[in-house]
């Protein structure tokens, strides 16, 4: 068999080839056939906590309440 020189060739005698799995086939799944019965109803996916975000919002709000309070006092004044 002829060496085969890059990923392209390698697909295609995979394709070529009897027996084949599906997935190297390009077979076309049947549109009432679930994707995977563990995943046919998930419900929206949560995000992680991330303290370097709630840090930032933290100090964005001590600067709007900073801010709000110099111009308050300087208007005071």
């Amino acid at each position: 068999m002829a060496e085969l020189t890059n990923l392209t060739d390698r697909i295609s005698h995979l394709r070529d080839r009897e027996g084949s799995s599906p997935v190297v086939q390009g077979s076309v799944r049947e549109p009432n056939q679930p994707i995977a019965p563990s995943r046919a109803k998930l419900s929206e996916r949560r995000f992680a906590n991330d303290y370097f975000i709630i840090f930032v919002y933290a100090l964005l709000g001590v600067a709007m309440v900073t801010q709000f309070a110099l111009l308050v006092w300087l208007d005071v004044v």
